[in-house]
């Protein structure tokens, strides 16, 4: 975000004549890991950055104070883990979310992809979703194609399509991080591949990752996933995985 920028540093708020000015990666981290909190201010609203494992609760407290007479909406980016983006309307909004953040800013996870099954009547499905499985032909250019290999007893991407998120992010590439079968991420998602190949029935998620962006930095990615089964020529076992971008009902923190 661009804007006035301030660092609060041991609860209290530096001036933004001598803040506001870009640092290295490196030295935000440092920063960040100093129990620092970067606030930026301007036209479209304010942005809350910070560490959430680090020694912050007094900079963050006095974040919350300030934030009273910030301009709206806000934007929280915190990191446990890899970072999180939520987005906020309203300074009450905010500040409970703040204080909730900080009561449990002490946990730890034990797994970095979360996934929530759900009935397709269950949700209101996301647009996307909704053309895919009303129309399957139509998913080909959005989906994500994946067969079942004997060899190594696992489903590995055999198609990517051009208007898919993997492909926006990440590109065509099948060894790019979301395509690999063996990391944690493709261990734990491809266990639904298995349960609509043998029923032929569509399954409906909710899916929340830490993954990791093309240029190394580690994000927390919330998304919606239709999985369809196919019907490959090789006779294969085969999915069509249709995900978008979108807010979950699965909470960390």
């Amino acid at each position: 975000m661009i804007g006035r920028r301030y660092w609060v540093d041991a609860g209290k708020i530096g001036n933004v004549a001598n803040d506001d000015a870009t640092y290295s990666l490196i030295e935000e981290r440092r920063r960040f890991d100093s129990g620092q909190v970067r606030l930026t201010t301007g036209d479209l609203g304010t942005e809350i950055k910070w560490h959430v494992q680090s020694p912050c609760h007094a900079s963050l407290y006095a974040a919350i104070e300030w934030l009273a007479t910030a301009k709206t909406p806000f934007v929280l980016r915190f990191y446990v883990s890899g970072w999180f983006e939520e987005f906020h309307k309203s300074y009450i909004e905010v500040m409970r979310r703040l204080e909730d953040i900080v009561a449990r800013g002490d946990r730890h996870f034990t797994t970095r992809t979360l996934v929530q099954q759900f009935e397709l009547h269950e949700k209101p499905l996301p647009a996307l979703i909704t053309e895919c499985l009303n129309r399957p032909s139509s998913a080909l250019d959005y989906a994500v194609e994946c067969a079942y290999e004997e060899s190594t007893e696992q489903f590995a991407v055999q198609k990517i399509g051009p208007k898919s998120v993997i492909n926006q992010v990440w590109g065509p590439f099948p060894s790019s991080f979301p395509c690999l079968p063996t990391s944690q991420y493709g261990r734990v998602v491809s266990k639904a591949y298995h349960e609509v190949s043998e029923t032929g029935k569509p399954r409906y998620d909710h899916v929340l990752a830490a993954m990791r962006m093309p240029d190394n930095v580690l994000f927390w990615v919330p998304y919606h996933r239709l999985v369809l089964p196919k019907i490959a020529k090789s006779q294969k076992p085969s999915v069509l995985v249709i995900s978008e971008l979108s807010k979950v009902d699965i909470k960390l923190i």
